[in-house]
């Protein structure tokens, strides 16, 4: 039995004239529909507590997630898509084990953005603690950039889940033809 099939959803009244009660009864089903996925992963991941991935596997899954996206954009407008910050964890995860170390400008490079987004989004990212420039002493553009120890953990975490997916959505590396 699902979780919708658990919960009594409520009743909203449908008010035509409230353009925004479509957009309501939308939010609550994605939600529902959400908490039932989450609790379809957690029971994998329980399944496959013994069987966790090796950091190489980890990076060859990021890598296969991020030659994805990059031939996505290869093959349609690239101006289609847009998550440069997603864009820059998988590059700063997966392109160093490529012998890649990439500094901010190189980074909005390879997360197919202008340097100005690139280097805004990096901000944002370095004010979640997510990612980090170093060493201090050059001046911010000759810095390299890198995931925090934070970074780290959380793509790994959510690279684990796809790992231990039955439908490999990205690409998994045993299995989907990669």
């Amino acid at each position: 039995m699902s979780r919708q099939d658990q919960h009594v959803i409520p009743v909203i009244d449908r008010d035509e004239s409230d353009p925004n009660a479509d957009d309501i009864r939308l939010q609550i089903d994605l939600r529902l529909t959400l908490d039932e996925v989450s609790s379809v992963e957690a029971e994998i991941l329980r399944q496959h507590n013994d069987d966790q991935p090796t950091r190489g596997q980890l990076c060859q899954l990021a890598c296969k997630i991020y030659d994805a996206r990059r031939t996505r954009d290869r093959i349609l407008s690239d101006r289609l898509f847009g998550e440069p910050a997603w864009d820059m964890l998988l590059a700063l995860y997966c392109l160093p084990s490529r012998g890649e170390m990439l500094r901010p400008t190189a980074l909005s490079h390879a997360a197919a953005v202008a340097e100005t987004t690139g280097i805004r989004w990096q901000q944002i990212l370095m004010e979640k603690n997510l990612i980090e420039r170093g060493p201090s002493q050059l001046a911010s553009r000759r810095q390299f950039v890198r995931l925090t120890q934070k970074g780290r953990s959380l793509m790994e975490n959510y690279l684990t889940r796809l790992f231990h997916c039955k439908t490999p959505i990205p690409p998994h590396p045993d299995r989907a033809g990669g």
